[in-house]
């Protein structure tokens, strides 16, 4: 008795799943394939970290706004008491001078009159004006300086050019 002979593989319906036949169809991904969807994921990350990062700077910003609060808030108290301001972070209860924001992404520090008469283009006696300022440490840096008046007026030198007179400044 003589066996029939076998289908070929391509004639034959399981012929993906037989032994000894080649596989048809593609399994994988070219390098082509994978090049483009590198570059792809190359284009997003240019696109998505900047905006990250600027995100994470403008958040961590709070932190330095948050104890420039905290000394205008001193300060008036201490004013309420003596009459006068002070130009000590020390004196008003602080552990140093400058004393560095909860999160350390800023120091902050009571400008001398001289100082703070250049940053309110109009004289500031410790007695009856003060200025506060918050400058911005390690990757925060890049940031600006924020600053804050016993007038209520808030800055923020946003193009870290050392100057709060700039368009938009005066505001935080």
């Amino acid at each position: 008795m003589t066996l029939p002979s076998p289908l070929p593989c391509t004639t034959h319906p399981t012929a993906k799943r037989m032994p000894g036949c080649p596989r048809t169809g593609s399994l994988g991904f070219t390098l082509i394939e994978l090049l483009i969807v590198l570059a792809i994921a190359a284009v997003l990350a240019l696109v998505a970290v900047p905006a990250y990062q600027d995100a994470m700077i403008k958040g961590r910003r709070s932190d330095g706004k948050a104890l420039l609060m905290q000394v205008a808030n001193l300060q008036e108290r201490w004013y309420t008491e003596n009459m006068s301001y002070t130009a000590s972070m020390l004196t008003l209860g602080f552990a140093a001078d400058p004393q560095f924001s909860e999160s350390r992404h800023y120091t902050v520090t009571i400008l001398s009159p001289a100082a703070a008469a250049t940053v309110l283009n109009t004289p500031c006696p410790v007695a009856t004006c003060f200025v506060a300022v918050a400058t911005p440490q390690s990757a925060q840096a890049k940031d600006g300086r924020l600053a804050i008046s016993s007038t209520g007026v808030s800055f923020h030198d946003a193009n870290n050019n050392g100057s709060y007179a700039d368009s938009g400044e005066n505001v935080w």
